[in-house]
């Protein structure tokens, strides 16, 4: 067995599943960055990490991890910046979109 044979299809991943996940907190974190990223697509607007944690006052790192535990959720897209990892772009994928309408109805 290869080190490759142990990965899941990506048909066959585990839908996003905060409570699974993260803890409460880390899902409150994770939320706040969610939606400071989609005012920023709503306006027209590129959001990188680096701005994080001004426009959400975590630290950096805090913006940080819970980016990471957004884009494994599939909710975001991380653009690539080879030069400055922390300057890749942010944007909100569809299944962001509903994770903030399904937070908005609870």
């Amino acid at each position: 067995m290869t080190s490759m044979n142990h990965r899941l299809p990506i048909g066959n991943r585990t839908k996003y599943d905060p409570g699974q996940r993260v803890q409460r907190s880390d899902l409150e974190t994770c939320d706040k960055v969610l939606l400071a990223i989609a005012r920023a697509n709503r306006r027209g607007v590129k959001i990188t990490i680096w701005e994080l944690p001004e426009i959400t006052g975590m630290q950096l790192h805090q913006a940080f991890a819970a980016v990471r535990s957004l884009e494994f959720g599939r909710l975001i897209v991380v653009g690539d910046d080879l030069a400055d990892p922390f300057g890749a772009t942010l944007e909100l994928r569809e299944a962001g979109s509903d994770r903030l309408r399904q937070r908005r109805v609870a």
